[in-house]
């Protein structure tokens, strides 16, 4: 009987006598996220593999378990595996944590400095003003700097080739370390959007099958999770039912159990159907611009948008989903249908004034299928790092309520003008998040 990923950390963490708690400390998680990767229901990350490896002495591969054990070789199972084995270098690990790095590094994106970057160009320009008589050497130093640079892009070019190569084996070695089936499939059958659940089929047939065997099927939604009992059917194949609540993270798991022994195995993964059965709010097209973008501070240094409007083009008229949503070609869910919407004008997330819809002004030329909104009469003192928005409050057919949120504003104060912030979430976001 193989050894599943859960197995091994339980076991080596139960050889450092650590509880539950003290791994998760250690690695910077929850408990809950230990007993998940224990029980099979979920597997580390990346990095945590790496953190654990390292922690217990052992190599990925036999973490994953496909790299053959310590005692059948007669030797350390932190030492390198021979050539052909499925463990990762050194070198290869320290490509792995450069992916993870990039990927946490991505997650917060650097905030632009425009004043620093002019200074430094009048610097530049006041340093050619001095050694205009060294034009000769500068440009031989430029030369020598292209030369570099093309280098550099090349190397870099080649190191980033290698490392997402590394990053789509590992990926590859993740999901198949615990290949328990010969045959398995899960999809949508329903969705009831008033009751904000969703259905699955699926089925799962173990590579092996022994007289006793049963097997349960799991829906985890992130807060929760469904446990089915599976039908045993032709072929020694189980399949089941399930209802879960609709969120953005769905995962649809089989667990073969035989005596005392409980193997998981993840069958697929949904990503984002909650957000895409919200009904389709077409506000990417609001043109804020004109009352946001550039907009200067008053002589009080107030941001002041009395008697002003904005514009949204109405999106393509879309066909309403039933009760009982039905799952698409694609196997995604089909979206509901707006019942209302509120444009409102947003710092920080809490609500400045309603915009009101309006006539389409006198001086407006542009779209003619478009929606006009009248702004309040709103005028603000702005704070750095405040955050300006037009955002849109949405009630769907089914008293789904959620919040549009739109293009970010913030204050340039050395401008004293409004512009694009940096970061910012543009989308669908949860109402609770938002005061209004």
């Amino acid at each position: 009987m193989s050894v599943s990923v859960g197995q091994r950390i339980s076991q080596k963490r139960k050889e450092r006598g650590l509880s539950q708690e003290t791994l998760g400390e250690a690695l910077g998680v929850s408990r809950q996220s230990v007993y998940k990767w224990e029980s099979d229901s979920s597997l580390p990350e990346i990095d945590k593999f790496i953190a654990l490896s390292r922690l217990f002495g052992v190599t990925i591969g036999w973490l994953l378990g496909v790299e053959e054990s310590a005692e059948s070789r007669g030797g350390d199972p932190a030492q390198p595996t021979e050539a052909g084995s499925a463990e990762l270098t050194e070198t290869q690990l320290k490509m792995v944590e450069e992916i993870v790095d990039r990927y946490l590094a991505a997650q917060q994106p650097p905030k632009k400095r425009r004043w620093p970057w002019a200074l430094g160009a009048a610097a530049g320009l006041a340093l050619l003003v001095v050694l205009s008589n060294l034009r000769g050497e500068l440009r031989t130093m430029q030369d020598q700097y292209n030369s570099l640079q093309n280098s550099i892009t090349n190397v870099t070019y080649s190191v980033d080739s290698q490392i997402g190569g590394i990053a789509s084996r590992v990926e590859t070695v993740l999901k198949n370390q615990n290949t328990l089936t010969v045959s398995y499939g899960a999809e949508i059958l329903s969705a009831d959007l008033a009751a904000n659940t969703v259905t699955f089929s699926a089925y799962a047939a173990p590579k092996t099958y022994t007289e006793g065997m049963t097997a349960v099927f799991l829906a985890d939604d992130g807060t929760s999770t469904v446990e089915v009992p599976g039908q045993l059917g032709e072929d020694h194949t189980f399949s089941a039912q399930l209802t879960c609540a609709l969120t953005d993270g769905i995962g649809i798991s089989v667990a073969f159990i035989t005596g005392d022994v409980r193997e998981t195995q993840l069958l697929e993964n949904y990503i984002g159907l909650y957000s895409e059965s919200l009904a389709e709010v077409n506000f990417d097209a609001m043109d804020g611009h004109m009352a946001m973008m550039w907009k200067k501070l008053n002589e009080k240094g107030e941001l002041d948008w009395s008697g002003e409007y904005a514009v949204s083009v109405r999106p393509p008229s879309e066909t309403s989903a039933s009760t009982s949503a039905s799952y698409t070609a694609d196997n995604r869910i089909d979206r509901a249908e707006a019942r209302s919407l509120r444009v409102g004008l947003f710092r920080n997330r809490k609500l400045l004034g309603w915009l009101t819809p309006c006539e389409k002004p006198a001086n407006y030329h542009g779209e003619e299928d478009s929606d006009f909104y009248q702004f309040p009469p709103v005028s603000v003192v702005p704070e750095e790092g405040d955050i300006f928005t037009i955002s849109a409050v949405v009630t769907d057919e089914y008293d789904r309520e959620f919040v549009f949120a739109g293009v970010p504003y913030s204050i340039e104060t050395d401008w004293g003008e409004l512009i694009t912030a940096d970061g910012g979430r543009i989308g669908v976001d949860d109402p609770a998040n938002w005061e209004y």
